[in-house]
């Protein structure tokens, strides 16, 4: 994790490169839309990313850029995005995306899905009552989360909304909901959820994260 709340370099220059999940990337990208400060460190990335390609031996291209133009039109032609309306308070990078319905899935939390064809993490928005805490836990693979709205802490930190928190299976923790703002959040997971104490083992085959 980073001491900002910022994603580690490698994980922005993978975002850059467009080397990432789908769905991985997806919550990377409402964090750079919100952050000022993530969108400025990716901006520096990709200068770099772009001086080192400047510096790159020239390469003949297979098809005229003309004819490169015209399939990317008739593409577009092709396969029209689909439009949905953004709800208020969630990031435009999630417009292309269909959402679930929200799911209680516990006591002060409710989960709902999003629907990102061809990723392997599942992704989701958490929504969680003030004051929750939720069962302690740790991966087997990687928790992605971008906070949308209201906080949390945890062993790292406390992260607000515009915050990325990055874990893998090196980290354990046990996150506390702001007692007042409660909190929204995206996340990208990749792997199982395994909750300690018996609570979180009670809660393990219903939660299914």
């Amino acid at each position: 994790m980073n001491a900002r709340h910022l994603p580690s370099d490698e994980t922005l220059a993978g975002f850059a490169a467009g080397r990432l999940d789908e769905g991985m990337s997806l919550v990377v990208a409402a964090h750079v839309e919100m952050n000022a400060a993530a969108a400025r460190a990716l901006r520096e990335i990709e200068a770099v990313g772009g001086g080192v390609l400047a510096t790159g031996e020239a390469v003949p291209m297979l098809t005229s850029a003309e004819d490169a133009l015209a399939r990317l039109e008739r593409e577009g032609r092709d396969v029209p995005a689909p439009v949905r309306p953004v709800e208020r308070g969630l990031p435009r990078v999630l417009q292309p995306y269909e959402l679930g319905r929200w799911q209680p899935i516990g006591l002060g939390v409710a989960l709902r899905r999003v629907n990102v064809p061809g990723a392997e993490a599942r992704v989701f928005m958490l929504r969680a009552a003030p004051g929750t805490r939720l069962p302690e836990h740790r991966h087997s693979g990687h928790e992605w989360t971008t906070i949308l709205s209201g906080a949390y802490e945890h062993e790292y930190g406390r992260f607000a909304r515009g915050d990325f928190d990055e874990a893998n299976e090196n980290h354990e923790h046990h996150p506390h909901v702001d007692a007042v703002e409660g909190c929204t959040c995206i996340v990208a997971l990749t792997g199982e959820v395994q909750f300690r104490g018996w609570l979180g083992r009670l809660l393990q085959p219903l939660v299914r994260l």
